[in-house]
């Protein structure tokens, strides 16, 4: 608490006395608030046969949980704690810096990382705290489709049009499944594309450009999946002449949209029925909807020849938002269905769809320190990627809190 009396001895103005009182009383606000300490106690559980409780999980025992904070001014680990022999592991911290940063606990099981969600509360505790994680398996084996969303621009100036597609998959194990570490492994999850896409990226998502490949007509993705829903999203361009465009579903979906910048646009195939349009930033689209899609069910994609090239549209965001929306319901509707088994549904926590982006990134970031400081001798070349991959990946955090605080 400031000495109130020296305070009034240096000011002698009675209102700028009360001025100064007013805002070292606040100055001191904040400091307290930011020096008091917060408590975290959770637990790390995997799936186990014996020792289980009734949910069929069971204990991690001594494995290395770290609390972690992102934040606009400094990023890092904060602390370190092995777990117990009941899998439970407890943090006490003070917060520091800047009062926006990002707190949260990961470890690594199997050589992958999982997170907790965003530590919000001054005791965290509970589903907040708990960190579910599983074993690994380079056995390949199908994942579901619950979702596939497919958005078709107007063709641009060069007569091209942006196609972006996301997938949410679902590893309805209960291992998490690897690419072997051996050459020309088979890749996680794959899905065919058009012979004629060009310039294929991957989009915003949970999947790293590292571990997207796309070659021979196909999109390959390498990183590890997780019980639960995975979220994939790429984007390639099309000349016009490509179309009618027939896309193949090959391994069906529980739902699968498809979205039309062209008016005149339809879909034609198994189930898809014209729904209301939607209005996304600023642009009309033409909604196509099926459900239950059986694998190699074909859908045929008709749009007008293009006479005037249009606008160059560039919406991988936007359609991941959709997507986004689409995961956290069928998310529910999957636990709902569990719950009423008596099943464990395993996901991974921070990959919830309504997770804030800042906290995505913040998450991400710890994935990449900790990957990187498995590396006994790093070599000049991997220190490098990993110090621009990390740089990239703090400026979009920056950026997305700065966005959020401004609330846009």
């Amino acid at each position: 608490m400031p000495n109130l009396r020296a305070v009034f001895r240096l000011v002698k103005h009675p209102l700028l006395s009360l001025l100064v009182l007013a805002a070292t009383l606040m100055t001191a606000a904040v400091a307290g608030a930011q020096t008091t300490s917060r408590t975290v106690e959770g637990r790390v559980r995997r799936p186990v046969r014996e020792g289980a409780d009734s949910t069929g999980m069971g204990p991690t025992r001594d494995v290395w949980v770290t609390l972690h904070r992102v934040g606009k001014d400094t990023a890092g680990p904060v602390d370190s704690v092995r777990s117990d022999a009941n899998g439970r592991y407890r943090f006490t911290y003070t917060p520091f810096g800047n009062a926006d940063a990002v707190y949260f606990a990961s470890t690594t099981y199997g050589g992958i990382a999982y997170f907790t969600a965003p530590l919000k509360t001054a005791k965290a505790t509970g589903d907040e705290t708990e960190i579910t994680v599983f074993d690994t398996t380079s056995r390949t084996f199908p994942l579901s489709v619950k979702g596939r969303h497919l958005i078709v621009s107007k063709a641009d100036s060069s007569d091209k049009r942006t196609v972006v597609e996301v997938f949410e998959l679902s590893n309805d194990s209960l291992a998490t499944l690897i690419a072997a570490e051996v050459p020309n492994a088979a890749p996680t999850w794959s899905v065919g594309i058009p012979a004629a896409a060009v310039d294929v990226r991957a989009n915003e998502g949970e999947i790293s450009p590292d571990a997207f490949a796309a070659q021979n007509g196909r999109v390959s993705v390498f990183a590890p999946i997780a019980p639960g829903v995975k979220q994939v999203a790429f984007s390639y361009k099309l000349p016009s002449s490509s179309f009618p465009l027939r896309v193949r579903s090959e391994a069906g979906a529980v739902v699968f949209e498809v979205l039309l910048e062209e008016a005149q646009g339809t879909v034609k195939g198994q189930g898809f029925t014209s729904v209301d349009a939607v209005a996304l930033e600023g642009r009309n689209f033409r909604r196509f909807l099926s459900q239950d899609v059986k694998p190699d069910a074909d859908a045929v994609i008709e749009l007008p020849s293009s006479g005037t090239p249009g606008r160059n549209l560039y919406i991988a965001g936007l359609l991941v938002a959709v997507g986004f929306l689409m995961m956290l319901a069928l998310t529910r509707s999957m636990q709902r269905a569990a719950s009423k088994r008596g099943q464990v549904v395993p996901t991974l926590r921070p990959q919830e769809p309504d997770t804030p982006l800042g906290d995505r990134l913040a998450q991400e970031i710890a994935a990449l320190d900790a990957v990187y400081a498995r590396q006994d001798n790093p070599s000049a070349a991997v220190t490098a990627a990993y110090q621009a991959r990390r740089a990239e990946l703090k400026a979009a955090l920056t950026q997305a809190l700065a966005e959020a605080g401004s609330g846009r």
